[in-house]
């Protein structure tokens, strides 16, 4: 059997050969504009510039193949003369050839485990993703497809059964979703649906208009995928905007990017449709993860993945080995059907809707990629190879529970009033089950209000005096529980009124407070309260847990009145005590200083002259002593008296403070006067001092 299929493939690579260099030949004939006879018609697509007229067609002897929805143009066959007219239409925007595409296999003589497909099967299988298979047919009675099969349209034929008379549609087919039932082959999502789009003959060539029509009966029906192993040079404004309309209307678009490529890798070589920004293009790789030599590199290359000797189902119920970027499409189509048939990603999940779109798929498909090659995005590879087990990962198990915060009342807590609020906060990664939440006060379920943005369950009530206890249950949405159990304590009731309130006098800053101690036993602590005038506007000032209180830093000869009172652990307050009063005492007097002496003397430095003074300060004590910190001021009057220097400075811990003139030329009568003294807590005698001295120099 094995023998039989090379020697199948063998045969197929000639004749299909053959069939390009024709086709190919043919096509660049007519895009080289030879002339049909007057009696042809040419096969065009007209595109309207408003609604599409099918009469002014036929008005021009024109006969119509396909009317379109997807974009606003007519597949139709035209004389051309009819073309040449209708080209001067203001209602036209373009008249374009329909022009052929073909399949993009080479057969050649492996893919599924290398991006991990089978590693995603245990938990998906990509269950009833849509995939249109655009390509030559599908042969739905082959035993490891007709499971998966679906339906779709032969607009080759124009019905409605698109067998596949060429095999390689069958063998896309089965790569995509060949069914995981013991025999042949598995594919890369052996449970999503297929449906065959058949656009591509016997030989493997079709026509732009059929494939516009094939995308345009995908999105009629529901496609989530396409995928197109199929492929023409040449661009075609038609086709770009019917692949950009079921873009925008949520299909994930694939397609081949061609067999185009050189050994070297060089050039911009992808084919049409993959060219096209609204799909995805698709290289092929080898068993080594190298690009296949003959795979299209270029700007629009996005995703690579195995295309060389690909084993899957074959038409009238075989198998065989191709290869080509025509196998490699439908690994990464396979692979999005496996990711949209997964829990979504929320970092993916761009619209909040829960739910996979084309375009967050794209996205995935893109980040989890193998990168090969040149690090990031190149032309060889796009993105990387594709990866099914990455793309398509089974969704993580969540079995952590949701958390209670916030407990309120907190557990073990006294409140002072009966009107309370009972409240938690709830919170889970994966959502909170509202129906799950349930609230109990001393066994009894509570009718709760939950906030289902903060998370926020509260109850509120008017509780009795005593105990309380609470239980509150939630799931998530995964049905993990979690229970908070806690217990408060409502007391209302106020300690009694503080008594024996007394008031002694320690200075004249400080005044120290007494009562008579509370017996309550949940007694906390007491509020000592300040005023200066009898009933007028107390003041808390402190508030103690023993029964003495001192108060410092008051004004002297100053009467202050005090009352007390008593808090709970509940903080409840007591009634306050009567008033209690005391004066501080008297200030005492300051300390004096005065200058003990200035003495005055000269030093010759050159020609010039130095003149010193120093002033010592003591304090009126006796004996005298020495008093530091002092500034001194003191003006110096210079020969002549016209002139007056002032000085300022402070006494060292000998008492004495010098201050220096010059050096000056000036000689005559030099006169120190101490103006002033100053410091913080001392009072200046100048009755006491020497206040003046004067040298002759």
């Amino acid at each position: 059997m094995r023998t039989l299929l090379l020697e199948v493939g063998k045969l197929r690579k000639e004749i299909t050969s053959v069939v390009m260099v024709c086709l190919i030949l043919a096509s660049v004939l007519v895009v080289s504009g030879v002339a049909a006879q007057p009696s042809e018609k040419v096969a065009v697509i007209v595109g309207f510039k408003g609604k599409p007229d099918t009469g002014l067609l036929r008005a021009h002897n024109g006969d119509i193949k396909y009317e379109y929805s997807i974009i606003s143009a007519v597949a139709c066959s035209l004389p051309q003369m009819a073309i040449d007219a209708l080209k001067r239409s203001p209602n036209i925007a373009y008249i374009e050839l329909d022009g052929q595409v073909y399949i993009t296999q080479d057969t050649l003589p492996w893919g599924i485990d290398r991006i991990d497909a089978e590693v995603v099967h245990p938990y998906n299988k990509g269950w009833g993703v849509k995939v249109a298979i655009i390509d030559t047919g599908i042969d739905y009675n082959h035993p490891d497809l007709d499971d998966n099969y679906e339906g779709g349209y032969d607009f080759v034929n124009n019905d409605y059964f698109p067998m596949d008379d060429n095999g390689h549609g069958t063998h896309c087919a089965g790569i995509v979703a060949a069914e995981d039932n013991d025999i042949g082959v598995i594919g890369v999502a052996p449970e999503a649906w297929l449906y065959a789009v058949k656009v591509l003959d016997a030989k493997g060539s079709g026509y732009v208009s059929d494939v516009v029509a094939g995308i345009q009966w995908s999105i009629d029906n529901g496609m989530q995928i396409i995928s197109m192993s199929l492929g023409s040079s040449s661009d075609s404004t038609s086709l770009n905007d019917a692949c950009d309309g079921a873009y925008n209307s949520g299909i994930l678009l694939f397609a081949a990017a061609g067999n185009s490529g050189n050994r070297g890798g060089s050039g911009d070589n992808i084919l049409y449709p993959a060219r096209y920004s609204s799909v995805i293009a698709v290289g092929a790789t080898d068993k080594t993860d190298k690009r296949a030599s003959w795979s299209s590199t270029g700007s629009a290359l996005e995703l690579a993945a195995p295309g060389v000797s690909i084993y899957s189902t074959y038409w009238d119920n075989t198998y065989a080995t191709l290869s080509g970027t025509s196998m490699a499409c439908p690994h990464v189509a396979g692979t999005a059907a496996l990711v949209f048939a997964s829990s979504v990603d929320p970092v993916y999940d761009l619209d909040g809707d829960g739910s996979w779109d084309a375009i967050e798929v794209r996205e995935r498909l893109r980040d989890t990629a193998d990168d090969l090659g040149a690090a990031g995005w190149d032309s060889w590879y796009g993105y990387g190879l594709v990866d099914a087990d990455e793309a398509a990962a089974a969704p993580s198990v969540d079995t952590t529970p949701p958390t209670i915060s916030g407990l309120t009342p907190a557990d073990g807590a006294l409140i002072n009033t009966a009107t309370s609020t009972i409240s938690a906060t709830v919170a889970d990664a994966s959502g909170i089950d509202a129906a799950s939440i349930v609230m109990t006060l001393e066994g009894s379920i509570v009718e709760h209000s939950y906030n289902i943005i903060t998370g926020l369950v509260s109850y509120s009530s008017t509780l009795v005096e005593g105990p309380h206890a609470v239980k509150l249950d939630v799931s998530d949405t995964v049905d993990n529980p979690a229970t908070a159990l806690w217990s408060f304590t409502v007391d209302t009731t106020p300690p009694s009124q503080v008594t024996g309130v007394t008031v002694t006098t320690e200075s004249s800053s400080r005044l120290d407070v007494s009562w008579i101690a509370n017996v309550e036993p949940d007694l906390h602590y007491y509020n000592v309260y300040r005023s200066t005038t009898s009933g007028g506007s107390y003041n808390l000032v402190a508030s103690p847990t023993t029964n003495y209180y001192s108060d410092t830093g008051l004004t002297a000869s100053t009467t202050y009145y005090y009352k007390v009172s008593a808090v709970d652990k509940a903080g409840n307050e007591g009634i306050p005590s009567d008033e209690a009063e005391k004066t501080t005492g008297e200030a005492p007097a300051l300390p004096t200083m005065h200058v003990a002496s200035i003495d005055m003397w000269y030093q010759k430095v050159g020609q010039n002259y130095k003149v010193y003074t120093k002033v010592t300060i003591v304090d009126g004590a006796t004996p005298a002593q020495l008093v530091s910190g002092a500034t001194v001021y003191l003006e110096l009057t210079l020969p002549g008296a016209s002139t007056i220097v002032k000085y300022s400075g402070v006494t060292g811990a000998d008492g004495t403070v010098t201050f220096t003139y010059g050096p000056t030329k000036n000689r005559g009568t030099y006169t120190s006067t101490v103006t002033g003294v100053v410091l913080t807590g001392w009072i200046y005698d100048p009755g006491a001092s020497v206040t003046s001295k004067s040298i002759t120099v």
